[in-house]
């Protein structure tokens, strides 16, 4: 019995009540000196694994724990590379590349900007906005909504400033205002070489076109890279700098083309093409015993500086990219080949009818006339078609085909222009009925300017092709120049067949021929004329005309052609009349230019016994022969 004698006392977690907790845990927690104990041994063990984790970052992760601070601070930052010169064949600089910088701000930091101490807030922002105003030539409300620009820490405020004026920012010192070192692309002559140097695209300096297009693999050079440390308000963190790749700037190339040369045949041309009322124009020069382009015009321009007013035909080099109908300045391969092949000779007799029926058509002139009698000679003076089919037909198609083809006719020049295009020649094999005729006057085929006038400077260069050639050369990395490979010239017809024609082709600025427009007095001019039907391939049809003509002077002792075609002109259509003043002008120029002596009386009376080439007289004709033998 328990000692107050009610009996055994129940056992521990018996009864209707149950179990009941430990009386030890319900007298620790009451006790204050056991939940201190308690609350200090929890606290201890936070602090512990504090302390094992700082121990872990400064002793034993140290390396990778700052590696990862520093990586949220670092920022790379883009160094463009320098495009290199473009340069006319005298060093006169086409384009060029100057430094430019975009200025960017942190709108978080740029609120911290305060002459006096003070706190970051709008104060700043208002200050900056004042004080870089006049410096950015930006209203302070314009300023002010960009440094205000909501979720955002980089905001561009303006472009291409100029390192002075980036220089005078910079010494404000405001926070979160940035420079970025950029390119700009700048072409001083402007509209005269545009189509030819090309462009490239300003925001990111990629080529567009041209010779910038062309040549981009040595012009664009590589960019580079740098790495800084930013602070907290976003600002470079003066001398963390340090250059991760180096930029690589491109190098410098030089061009055939004389900028002096250039300039008065695109003004020349200019006002031909405006004042016929012409769609567009080429001009080429060409440089005979070299094959160097000293100038390529086309008509209508654009200004590479500013691409705003650009059409995308501006953009186009016709010269280049262009392929046509030639029309009658063809004629000149036509009679090569029968010439070379001894079908003909320069007074070989051709009777010309009113209409010639060939293929199931009539040909017939650009005049109507009576039957004629011409020699050879006479057919290229007075560009007859009639006479010129009658001519041809006696070469082998295949043969005549071949001929083409040597000249340069559907073969790419070895240029690489941007775009160009090889022109356009059917095989002989695959001409229709018509078209077997059509090719000797220079319809059913296409070439371009350069490919026509390279024809021409085959022939002054008695009889061989040069290579068409645009680049001189590059300068390598140590500033010295390196010229392009030369290569050897090609013979197309001989000697004999090149000077025949050369004096066939005087006739064509005779007193008879079809271009007096282009006589140049005191020299003999050699050239030939060319009006063809222009296919339109929008339209799907033809459509309005070329008018052409391409030649050189002194015929005697050539150094350049000179090729000008005026495309659908509105007013007038034949070449001589037409293309002739413009090639008048720019030969002119070149001959006083060259201080090249006039042609010497003997020479210039040659005028007078090719035009007596064409008489029947036999009398007449036999003291022609005699005289021209005698040159």
């Amino acid at each position: 019995m328990s000692p107050r004698g009610r009996g055994p006392a129940p056992k521990r977690g018996s009864g209707p009540r149950g179990p009941r907790p430990p009386r030890r845990l319900r007298i620790s927690l009451a006790n204050p000196r056991a939940r201190a104990r308690g609350i200090f041994v929890v606290i201890l063990f936070i602090f512990t694994l504090f302390g094992a984790q700082l121990l872990r970052i400064q002793a034993f992760d140290a390396s990778a724990t700052q590696a990862a601070a520093l990586s949220k601070r670092l920022i790379k930052l883009h160094t463009p590379a320098m495009r290199g010169q473009i340069l006319d064949t005298n060093g006169q600089v086409l384009a060029d590349s100057v430094e430019r910088f975009t200025i960017a701000a942190d709108p978080v930091a740029i609120q911290c900007y305060v002459k006096v101490r003070g706190e970051c807030g709008s104060q700043g922002v208002h200050q900056a906005a004042v004080d870089l105003s006049p410096m950015l030539g930006m209203d302070v409300a314009r300023l002010t909504t960009l440094f205000t620009t909501p979720d955002t820490r980089y905001v561009i405020v303006k472009k291409d400033v100029t390192p002075a004026d980036w220089r005078e920012i910079r010494a404000l010192g405001v926070p979160g205002i940035a420079g970025e070192r950029t390119a700009k692309r700048v072409y001083p002559t402007s509209m005269a070489l545009g189509q030819l140097v090309g462009y490239v695209n300003q925001a990111d300096q990629t080529a567009g076109g041209g010779i910038e297009l062309m040549l981009d693999g040595t012009l664009a050079g590589r960019s580079g890279t740098r790495i800084a440390e930013r602070a907290q308000n976003g600002a470079v963190i003066p001398g963390t700098q340090r250059v991760d790749e180096p930029a690589v700037d491109g190098r410098n190339v030089r061009l055939t083309i004389d900028s002096d040369i250039q300039w008065y045949a695109q003004n020349a041309l200019a006002k031909q093409v405006t004042a016929v009322k012409a769609e567009t124009g080429t001009a080429v020069v060409l440089e005979i015993a070299t094959g160097k382009v000293r100038a390529a015009a086309s008509y209508p321009a654009f200004d590479p500086n500013d691409l705003t007013k650009a059409t995308k035909e501006s953009l186009r080099n016709h010269a280049f990219q262009d392929a046509f109908e030639p029309g009658s300045t063809g004629k000149l391969m036509t009679m090569a080949a029968a010439l070379e092949h001894g079908v003909v000779t320069p007074d070989t007799g051709v009777i010309i009818p009113n209409r010639l029926p060939r293929a199931g058509m009539k040909f017939k002139d650009h005049e109507e006339h009576g039957t004629e009698q011409m020699t050879a000679t006479g057919v290229i003076a007075q560009s007859s078609n009639i006479g010129t089919i009658l001519v041809g037909e006696r070469v082998p198609p295949a043969t005549m085909e071949q001929t083409y083809r040597k000249f340069g006719v559907g073969v790419p020049t070895e240029v690489g222009f941007a775009g160009e295009s090889s022109g356009q020649l059917a095989k002989a094999s695959d001409w229709n009925a018509p078209q077997r005729y059509t090719v000797l006057f220079g319809q059913g085929y296409a070439l371009t300017a350069i490919q026509a006038a390279s024809v021409f400077a085959t022939v002054a260069n008695g009889g061989t092709r040069m290579p068409i050639s645009l680049v001189e050369g590059a300068y390598n990395d140590s500033g010295t120049f390196v010229p392009a490979p030369s290569k050897d010239g090609t013979r197309v017809v001989s000697e004999k067949t090149a000077a025949q024609l050369s004096r066939m082709l005087e006739e064509v600025t005779g007193e008879d021929g079809t271009a007096m427009d282009a006589r140049i007095e005191g020299y003999r001019v050699a050239g030939k004329t060319g009006t063809a039907d222009r296919y339109d391939e929008k339209l799907g049809r033809y459509n309005g005309f070329t008018a052409s003509f391409i030649g050189y002077a002194p015929a005697e002792k050539p150094k350049y052609v000179v090729a000008v075609f005026i495309h659908k002109p509105r007013a007038g259509m034949f070449g001589g009349a037409l293309a002739g003043p413009v090639f008048n002008q720019v030969m002119t120029y070149l001959l006083q230019r060259e201080n090249t002596p006039l042609s010497t009386p003997s020479d210039l009376d040659y005028h007078v016994w090719a035009k007596n080439l064409s008489t029947n007289d036999p009398d007449v004709l036999s003291d022609a022969r005699a005289r021209r033998d005698g040159l």
